[in-house]
């Protein structure tokens, strides 16, 4: 049992409403005067058998004995938790003082950046050393807006002045170096790491300081462009630069761009250009396209000539080299005997994730339609964006989607007509068009590399190599990887209480889904809104159009809201999650889990560590696995699921309510009543229909589309 499931085992809703408003006895339940709007007629009802409330009234609200006191005192779910544990006498398990430290102190280490970022910029501004990192942000057409919204700053030329002056401050010369401000000597004395340098504050998608990018100012500066090094703060793997400044115009637009430099996307913001991010190394990374995948259905890249020549492959390989050894060197500090094994191991892996055709896996798996624009000869976006922001517009509107640049890109050279150049470039390019999901996309790029190579398209692609068509002893050919890191992974261990029965089960899948899947919410309250809208109800039942005062039922609520979750814990989740994707100022998942209590934030945590299919292993077989396509219908369904069975309970409620009422069935709470109870009887109807549409849509999908084995 949970420990609000414990609460709400030891209070009675009865007394605990009683102790705010008086309660009259009503056949087997109790009415009263709503406690939260002005009524004369009592439509506010509490329900022992299902120790539930509602108001059939103007708020059409109700709950639990959580949400009556969230709603009456004003409190959040943490307060209200505390205090009603306290009541019940059950133990809260309280924030260790090891967790508050390392809180404290990974605070303690950002505080300290953003006072370095703020000492940069300062400097920048105003002092006369930094003359010519002024007159360089001028040359770059950088505005003094700009300069000031990024925080652009200046280094000074010293080797210990970002030391003393912060030193100076109260902070740690340790404290330091593990934000990589500082350099440690073999010998073991420090200095400072960026000196001379024009300054470029990294934010995390939060807006909190993670690091900086650093230009030298010199032809002798060497490197020309020096980051923070690797740190527990800066992981440049899981960084987008500009994200935090970029993520409401990429959810508003739905696209996000990438370029490959900082002031690439400090200049498209200044021109207006706001859904435009930076990649930190090389190559895109996993956490960088899940990140991405919150806010965007379409990511763009924005190459250069040079770097849209060569293949995906090609412009990782030295990030995959480098990473492999580094990686295969911890695993051999670990235990692991062979070097070697490890290290090309994990390259394979690396490899797998990010050439072409595991970039289509991503598209695929996130739900990205991913484009490419390649710029003129010449240009880079800075120059592009300054010289023609019309052109960028263009450019960025004109790109084409992935595949079709990957076709483009190895068929256009002047040896194509050569049997061996199309024999390799029918090998790179079938494993990346056999990894589209969409089978009318599929097809036509089949068709599309067929007619450029001038070969019969049964030849480039036999039957037996078709997607979802392989027999079980078919081998995949070269470029087919299997995914590591789909929610498809091993399964893992539930909290017990997660599996009380199918109704919270089906509600932690679909809180999980819509964290997992944050543009899911979108998606289906525009379905609710077509099926609750008053016209559709009107359109079923005309008659309804002569009801004066529509009760505001939050069960016909067009969109999905907490009520839809009958778990106290649920419902402060989703509390959370709508604020972490209505709020800018920081990342959402990472928002959900610091707003979170500790019993609640483990909860998501353990959802966001195993495959969404285990959530439902109620009511699905457990060895099935949930494509990404199957995860997005079984949330739709079961969010629609968990609605009408609340519709279904408030008409049976409602239905009692009548029956029960001591005053003939004469008043205007009969009419009003009788009223709710044809509009509920109408929606009940529409949301029937389109759940019966969803399952035929199931249905209409082959048995591999729908589900993996395994």
């Amino acid at each position: 049992m949970s420990v609000t499931d414990d609460i709400k085992a030891r209070i009675d809703i009865v007394d605990l409403v009683g102790q705010y408003t008086p309660l009259k006895k009503a056949g087997r339940n109790y009415k009263a005067l709503c406690p939260f709007h002005s009524e004369k007629t009592p439509s506010f009802v509490v329900f022992p058998d299902s120790q539930s409330w509602r108001c059939f009234g103007a708020c059409g609200e109700g709950g639990d004995i959580f949400s009556f006191v969230m709603k009456h005192e004003g409190w959040d779910f943490a307060e209200t938790l505390r205090v009603l544990a306290d009541q019940a006498g059950v133990e809260l398990e309280p924030i260790t003082p090891q967790q508050t430290e390392s809180r404290e102190a990974v605070d303690r280490l950002r505080h300290l950046l953003a006072e370095v970022a703020h000492f940069f910029h300062q400097h920048l501004l105003t002092e006369e050393s930094a003359s010519h990192a002024r007159a360089y942000v001028e040359k770059r057409g950088l505005s003094a807006e700009i300069v000031q919204q990024f925080e652009i700053g200046y280094a000074p030329d010293g080797w210990e002045v970002t030391l003393n002056t912060f030193l100076e401050r109260g902070y740690t010369r340790d404290e330091m170096v593990r934000t990589g401000l500082l350099v440690v000597k073999d010998e073991g004395g420090v200095y400072d790491r960026f000196r001379d340098r024009l300054m470029i504050p990294i934010r995390d998608g939060r807006g909190n300081m993670a690091g900086f990018g650093a230009r030298g100012l010199t032809s002798e500066a060497t490197p020309k462009y020096l980051n923070s090094p690797q740190n527990d703060l800066f992981d440049k793997s899981s960084l987008l630069f500009g994200l935090d400044r970029a993520r409401r115009s990429i959810r508003e637009k739905e696209t996000a761009v990438i370029v490959e430099g900082y002031m690439d996307v400090i200049q498209a913001h200044q021109a207006g250009f706001t859904n435009v991010v930076a990649q930190m190394g090389t190559a895109l990374t996993e956490p960088q396209l899940r990140l991405l995948a919150r806010y965007a259905n379409r990511l763009i890249l924005a190459l250069d000539p040079d770097t849209a020549g060569q293949s995906a492959t090609e412009r990782s390989r030295e990030v995959f080299e480098r990473d492999a050894a580094a990686t295969a060197s911890e695993m051999l500090d670990e235990g692991q005997t062979s070097l070697e094994t490890m290290e090309r191991e994990h390259r394979v892996k690396l490899s797998a994730e990010f050439d072409a055709a595991g970039m289509m896996r991503y598209e695929n798996s996130l739900g990205f339609d991913l484009r490419v624009a390649v710029l003129p000869q010449g240009y880079d976006p800075d120059d592009l964006i300054r010289e023609a922001p019309s052109a960028w517009a263009e450019l960025i509107d004109s790109a084409v989607h992935f595949v079709e640049y990957s076709i483009r890109t190895a068929t256009q050279r002047d040896d194509i007509d050569d049997p061996r150049v199309k024999s390799q470039v029918i090998e790179d390019l079938t494993p990346i068009i056999n990894g589209i999901a969409d089978s009318v996309m599929r097809a036509h790029y089949r068709q599309r590399l067929a007619r450029v190579l001038k070969i019969a398209e049964n030849i480039l692609f036999p039957q037996d190599l078709s997607v979802g068509n392989r027999s079980p002893k078919s081998k995949p050919g070269r470029g087919r990887f299997k995914s590591s890191t789909s929610l498809a992974a091993a399964p893992m261990s539930l909290p017990t209480d997660a599996t009380l029965n199918p109704t919270l089960s089906r509600e932690a899948f679909c809180l999980a889904a819509l964290i997992q899947y944050p543009r899911l919410v979108y998606q289906i309250n525009r379905v609710l809104a077509e099926y609750l809208d008053r016209e559709a109800l009107i359109r079923i039942n005309p008659m309804l159009e002569n009801i004066e005062v529509w009760p505001d039922l939050d069960v016909l609520a067009p969109y999905v809201i907490d009520s839809d979750f009958a778990h106290p814990e649920h419902r402060q989740i989703f509390w959370a999650w709508n604020d972490a994707l209505n709020q800018d100022a920081v990342e959402p998942v990472s928002y959900l889990l610091e707003t979170l209590d500790p019993l609640a934030r483990s909860r998501v945590e353990s959802w966001l560590d195993q495959p969404l299919y285990a959530l439902l292993r109620n009511i699905t077989p457990p060895k099935a696995r949930f494509t990404d396509e199957r995860a997005h219908e079984g949330a739709m369904q079961g969010l629609f699921d968990l609605r009408q069975k609340r519709l279904e309970d408030q008409l049976q409620e409602l239905l009692f309510v009548v029956s029960d009422l001591d005053d003939g069935g004469n008043s205007l709470t009969v009419h009003v009543y009788g009223d709710t109870i044809r509009i509920l009887t109408v929606a009940r109807h529409l949301m029937r229909e389109v759940r019966g549409r969803l399952s035929a849509s199931k249905k209409s999908r082959s048995p591999n589309q729908r589900l993996r084995t395994g």
